[in-house]
């Protein structure tokens, strides 16, 4: 359906075509040279053959289209065939499809070029066959209308595509919403239980074993798992929000990586660190480099403690990076401590920024976590301002404009010719015919205030008439001024602010018009310059009654116009309406998959860990150093055995690979 479609309009501009030329003058039974009629018809059937390709290949089919319209324009002149001069009328329309399609599919720089390589074709066209140099300003005033279009239409046509992206991610968020959570509570509660739990361990422990010849690692343990304990409870509850938590407690100040060290050198890490990055780093970027230099830390605690850790946070060419290396130690104090899930969480919270993580053994010994979180943050698609595609619609706003000018700038012309050229006169006009057009270049933006400038400079050509700078006589050219109007009020329907008030536009155009041009009417109707009665009452009946049946042919155009605005208006608010509430729809059905799951990960914490945690802080307040240890082990446990049930650890945390 889609090829047949795309092959329909070359098929109907060929058909077109042949049936005015030549089947017009073979139906008039005019002698045709065989061999010419041939080649254009060979013309004609290259361009249809090329449009149908014109989606693949536009820049292409522009260029052979016009080439095949110069061509053709060469073998075809009247006089050989005794024809009208627009001899491929209808197939020459071919030129302006392929600039819409080049605007449509290709870059804005692309067709820029296309536009001046055919403007530059069509002179050197003329230049060749002796045509009027007046028609190159207008054939690229043409190509420009037509290539607005096209750019307009291309960034409809994207922002489609993005609507569909937006809800194909919402939807597969919606069902991956819960694989989500579970995969986010997992990371946080590991940070948690790695940094706070495995430190109370590892410091308990040393103190139990060094008890006999340091006795006073057992008050500095015992004091270290009270701090400690109560920043787990505080973090495991904050972590999740349904649980029902004693006061709120309030945020931690932000941490950094030299408070980070800090507290690693209590526990007998030998810590160096070197932060050359400059600036200030974006607040996620921080964050995840602070958690990434956690968990490296955490693990150097585990498998190599008393090592010396280096820790260097710089600005490489790849981005941020950060390089943990400790260089080994002695067999682990306290073993099966890990949950084999350090390293996912490293990887994840790198990638949620677009950046790697990287761990391995050194080429001698030790350990190194490389992280490298990119400079700048991805622009999400679709963030585009909308000035970019801005100019595109000026152009169609200026060619709407000029087109309302049409009428009105020939009616100029003939008033000049009337008047024997009086450039005061004729300058006032001009200027009044233009000021009242001009609003429109702002009709999207500002659509009440162009309608506005549009019905106050309704009375310029009344005033000017009345006077007498447009003699009797004159003042009919301001009546072909009403398209500018009829423009104004369908752009307040269409963009307007506050839409249920914008039937007072339609309502304010045809008060105005239908006065201004009872006005007029007053003014021109006595041709002989005597008025039509000398009573003021009845003058003043008569001019009321024009305005009442001006209203009233008046109504029927300007209330069609606001009606096609008003109808646009709801076509756009229910696609977007329609594309906006499916992306919020899932996204509402994800936010509840994830608090279900949130829910059912608070009653395990309630039911297993935290009564363990909670332990911890009231076995160090009662000096009980082994109490502290086993309750420790115990929130461990309990944690490890929740984490396993929330999915299986999709990495290794041991990678044999060297990393680079």
């Amino acid at each position: 359906m889609a090829r047949w479609r795309n092959w329909l309009l070359p098929a109907l501009l060929a058909a077109a075509q042949l049936a005015l030329w030549p089947g017009v003058l073979l139906a008039r039974g005019d002698h045709l040279d065989p061999v010419r009629l041939t080649a254009v018809t060979t013309v004609v059937a290259v361009i249809a053959a090329a449009l149908g390709f014109r989606h693949r290949h536009p820049v292409a089919v522009a260029v052979v289209v016009a080439a095949a319209l110069a061509l053709g324009g060469w073998i075809t002149p009247e006089q050989v065939f005794f024809v009208p001069e627009d001899t491929l009328l209808v197939v020459s329309l071919a030129q302006f499809v392929t600039v819409f399609t080049v605007a449509v599919r290709c870059s804005r720089r692309t067709t820029a070029l296309v536009l001046a390589g055919l403007t530059l074709w069509l002179a050197a066209d003329i230049a060749i066959t002796g045509g009027d140099p007046l028609d190159i300003p207008f054939g690229a005033t043409l190509y420009a209308i037509v290539a607005a279009a096209g750019r307009l239409r291309g960034r409809w046509i994207a922002d489609r595509a993005s609507a569909a992206h937006r809800l194909a991610e919402a939807e597969q968020a919606r069902r991956e919403a819960a694989d989500a959570e579970r995969r986010r509570l997992a990371r946080e509660l590991h940070d948690v239980t790695a940094h706070h739990l495995t430190s109370i361990v590892v410091n308990a422990s040393t103190a139990e074993f060094l008890g006999d010849q340091r006795p006073e690692l057992r008050a500095e343990a015992l004091a270290f798992a009270a701090r400690t304990g109560r920043e787990a409870l505080i973090d495991l509850r904050r972590l999740v929000a349904v649980l029902p938590a004693g006061p709120a407690v309030p945020e931690p100040a932000a941490a950094s990586l030299a408070d980070l060290a800090d507290d690693f050198r209590q526990l007998g890490q030998l810590v160096t660190l070197e932060a050359a990055a400059p600036g200030t780093l974006p607040p996620a970027v921080a964050e995840a480099m602070y958690g990434i230099a956690r968990e490296a830390l955490t693990n150097t605690l585990r498998y190599a403690p008393g090592a010396a850790v280096r820790i260097r946070l710089f600005t490489g060419p790849e981005g941020t990076e950060l390089l943990v290396e400790d260089d080994g130690g002695t067999t682990p104090v306290a073993s099966g401590l890990g949950s084999g899930r350090g390293l996912a969480g490293m990887r994840d919270r790198a990638a949620a920024l677009g950046g790697t993580v990287r761990a391995g053994h050194r080429a001698h010994r030790g350990w190194t976590v490389r992280a490298v979180l990119p400079s700048t943050a991805p622009v999400p698609h679709g963030s585009r301002r909308f000035s970019r595609w801005l100019r595109s619609q000026v152009l169609l706003d200026a060619a709407l404009m000029l087109l309302t000018l049409a009428l009105p700038l020939s009616g100029v012309a003939v008033f000049a010719e009337e008047t024997g050229n009086e450039p005061a006169a004729t300058a006032l006009v001009l200027l009044a015919v233009v000021a009242h057009a001009a609003p429109l270049l702002w009709r999207r933006q500002h659509p009440w205030t162009a309608f506005t400038a549009v019905v106050l400079t309704t009375w310029l050509g009344p005033l000017l008439l009345v006077t007498g700078v447009v003699p009797v006589g004159g003042g009919w050219l301001f009546v072909f001024s009403a398209g500018a109007d009829l423009a104004a009020v369908y752009a307040v329907a269409d963009r307007g602010a506050r839409p249920g008030l914008t039937w007072i536009a339609p309502l304010a155009a045809v008060f105005t018009g239908a006065l201004a041009l009872a006005l007029l009417v007053a003014v021109e109707a006595p041709a002989d310059g005597e008025p039509a009665t000398d009573e003021p009452l009845l003058a003043l009946a008569m001019l009321l009654t024009f305005a009442v049946f001006a209203a009233v042919v008046l109504a029927v155009p300007v209330f069609g116009c606001w009606l096609a605005g008003h109808a646009t208006r709801r076509r756009r608010q229910r696609r977007i309406d329609r594309e906006e509430g499916a992306v919020v729809a899932a996204a509402a059905q994800a936010e509840l998959r994830a608090r279900d799951e949130r829910a059912r990960v608070a009653a395990g914490l309630h039911a297993a860990v935290l009564q363990h945690a909670a332990r911890v802080p009231d076995a160090a307040e009662q000096a009980d150093l082994p109490a502290v240890l086993a309750a420790s082990k115990e929130a461990l446990s309990a944690m490890r055995s929740l984490l396993d049930g929330l999915g299986p650890v999709p990495d290794q945390e041991v990678s044999s690979s060297q990393p680079g």
